[in-house]
């Protein structure tokens, strides 16, 4: 082993393979900043580029960008609140909070020294543990993957600390937003409304940009005085001073979250090894496991240095564990390791048992590629970090189109409709919302990351228990067991957890005013579960048309929807306690005026992609937002800036998109 590593190391470290990882982990990091793009498109984008590179050059820059990618995803999710990669959502969380307190240089080196951390443990896991890790993978069958899913959304209470109900709420919500369109196990249609468009239900990266992005975006405008959000800063920008609070930084996690490290690593490795999981499950199980074992859970969601290091050490070392069902079993556990394996078929190579002892050099190449790229990637993190304070340099009324333009690129490329960046539009408006009635957009997103892995599995789960007996099958199934034990010991926690919770209710009603029925978030409440019932319902009312194996699971998650909006109100009636405090109303703050005008502009502009085209239309956009947002009196200087603005951004945009790295856009009728 000691002579593969050695010859893999020669082998990485030749002068085109240098030059590789530096170009590759480069352009991961700026493709995963992009929000809606990923590892797996940045991959595909290179793949062409790599038919004539020799083999190893080849898998070597695929590498670099899929480790680039997932540190990559952090740096908008911190300073722009838009996560880049679905499983940067979690970074989201605590990263842009913390950046709003006049920290977004130690946010990003925190996520990146985290990201660093992850690739090792990766590596070395890929390294030591790939000849005993691969045979594990063929034990997880449906139930298995069904029992996974269901503790990750479990997990939505440890996210929701503020309204653990609406966190569920939220989840079951995004778990339905699965059961819109042809449903992947049967193969017959659900709530499409006779939309051709919604036969392919609804794509995940529009779904979460628009929770994501578009509310943080519409904050700067749509709210009043009443609340004001803290300026993102950066201190100063100087190296010797970003070398010193690097420093500082690694004395901090490497010495109190040396522990917390290794246990997301281990968890991104070995979420990463069951094919069809993804990072998104990986990062939110870290995370809760972070929040459960800190000493102050309290701090989560509001800045907590612990909650991005177990987001993004989980995010890269979920790299190594996606690559060892590839290498060892042929099965992609991820859309980027498939890109990864079709690179493996491409220079003539078959993934598989037989990969590790026939093509040794090859996958100890690899590990030491992984090693060399995660060195790299702290590195341009470091380095670049000045250059990313740039970002917030940026004003308002020139971030605002700007982010709103990427997005809808990243909305558009995942299928190539239109009618995705109306996905991306609509629901940023409906989740800004929502978010002020208290409910979670990041629960929200792992209902639709886990939806169809849920379904699919429970259904199989119930075709394989009907032809073998349910006891016989799930008692051949030791590793379900240990599974299903571990959610029933969980829930009994939460259990125990919410009575001890319970006694301190009147404490929380003597602390502050308890507003009335109809009154504050109270009153929200009780509105809210009022209206939503009767939607519920009618789209039950859907379900006898459907066959038997269709309307299964949308019928289990509309019931539980019901059921819980029905503790809502219940809650709302019966437990005023829980309302001690939030008499202020939750749409107090907003700007009714610049919300209508807003939202107007924001459907003129997918409008109008239809019939001038997505380059005519976004610079239209641009121009209008940026002399409307426009703090200080408008003068004609101003107004000549923005047209020097509107044609520099969209010309840099087709550049970029168009002729780099050849996404199509959207081409109206006329343009």
């Amino acid at each position: 082993m000691l002579e593969l590593l050695w010859d893999g190391l020669v082998t990485c470290l030749a002068p085109i393979n240098i030059l590789a990882i530096a170009l590759s982990v480069s352009l991961g990091i700026i493709v995963g900043a992009l929000p809606g793009f990923g590892a797996s498109i940045g991959m595909i984008i290179i793949l062409p580029l790599t038919y004539t590179m020799d083999h190893t050059t080849a898998l070597i820059a695929l590498s670099g960008v899929y480790v680039g990618c997932e540190y990559g995803g952090s740096i908008s999710s911190i300073l722009l609140n838009t996560p880049g990669t679905s499983a940067a959502m979690v970074t989201a969380f605590d990263g842009y909070p913390m950046a709003r307190q006049g920290k977004a240089r130690d946010a990003l080196l925190i996520s990146n020294i985290a990201s660093f951390t992850g690739g090792i443990m990766s590596a070395l896991s890929m390294l030591f543990f790939l000849p005993l890790l691969a045979p594990f993978v063929i034990k997880f069958g449906a139930v298995e993957l069904f029992l996974l899913a269901g503790m990750g959304l479990f997990l939505v209470g440890a996210i929701s600390s503020q309204d653990p109900l609406k966190g569920i709420i939220s989840a079951a919500l995004g778990v339905f937003t699965t059961c819109i369109g042809v449903d992947a196990y049967v193969g017959n249609p659900r709530f499409t409304l006779g939309s051709i468009e919604l036969m392919g239900g609804i794509p995940f990266i529009p779904v979460m940009l628009g929770t994501f992005s578009l509310p943080s975006l519409l904050s700067m405008v749509m709210s009043t005085n009443c609340t004001l959000d803290q300026e993102i800063v950066f201190e100063k920008v100087r190296m010797r001073d970003n070398i010193s609070a690097f420093s500082r930084l690694c004395r901090l996690l490497f010495g109190k979250m040396k522990m917390l490290l290794f246990r997301s690593g281990l968890i991104g490795v070995g979420v990463g090894i069951v094919p069809g999981v993804g990072g998104s499950v990986a990062t939110m199980l870290a995370y809760s496991d972070a929040k459960r074992s800190s000493s102050e859970p309290e701090k989560f969601g509001k800045g907590s240095a612990e909650g991005i290091v177990a987001s993004e050490c989980s995010n890269n070392g979920l790299v190594g564990g996606a690559f060892i069902p590839v290498l060892a079993l042929g099965i992609p556990g991820s859309p980027a390791a498939a890109v990864f394996m079709a690179a493996i078929f491409m220079h003539g190579m078959t993934p598989g048992p037989n990969f590790l002892t026939e093509q040794g050099p090859v996958v100890y190449m690899v590990i030491m590629a992984l090693f060399l790229c995660a060195v790299m990637q702290l590195l341009l993190g470091l380095f670049t970090i000045g250059s990313l304070a740039n970002i917030l340099r940026i004003p308002s009324d020139k971030l605002f189109p700007a982010v709103i333009v990427i997005c809808a690129i990243g909305a558009y490329v995942v299928r190539g409709l239109n009618f995705d960046i109306w996905i991306f539009v609509l629901f940023g408006i409906v989740t800004y919302f929502l978010v002020r009635l208290g409910f979670n957009p990041g629960a929200y997103a792992l209902g639709v990351i886990l939806g169809p892995i849920v379904e699919r599995s429970m259904l199989e789960a119930l075709s394989l228990a009907k032809a073998k007996g349910a006891l016989v099958y799930f008692m051949s199934r030791p590793v379900a067991q240990v599974m299903l034990i571990l959610i029933i010991l969980y829930v009994v926690f939460r259990v125990y957890q919410a009575r001890r919770s319970g006694k301190t209710v009147a404490k929380k009603a003597l602390a502050g005013d308890i507003p009335g029925l109809f009154e504050g978030m109270r009153g929200a409440d009780l509105i809210s579960g009022i209206i939503m019932l009767p939607i519920i319902g009618a789209l039950a009312s859907a379900l006898p048309s459907y066959p038997v194996k269709t309307a299964m699971f949308p019928a289990i998650v509309l019931g539980l929807l019901a059921l819980l909006m029905l503790a809502v109100i219940l809650k709302a009636v019966f437990r005023p306690a829980k309302y001690a405090g939030q008499t202020a109303a939750p749409f107090a703050c907003i700007n009714w005026k610049g919300i209508g005008m807003h939202a107007v502009l924001l459907i003129a502009y997918v409008l109008g992609i239809k019939y001038i085209g997505f380059y005519v239309a976004s610079a239209v956009l641009i121009f209008v937002l940026c002399n409307i947002l426009k703090k200080d009196e408008l003068s004609s200087r101003d107004v000549l800036w923005n047209v020097v603005f509107t044609v520099v951004f969209v010309a840099v945009c087709y550049v970029i998109f168009s002729l780099g790295f050849g996404v199509a856009t959207p081409r109206g009728i006329l343009f």
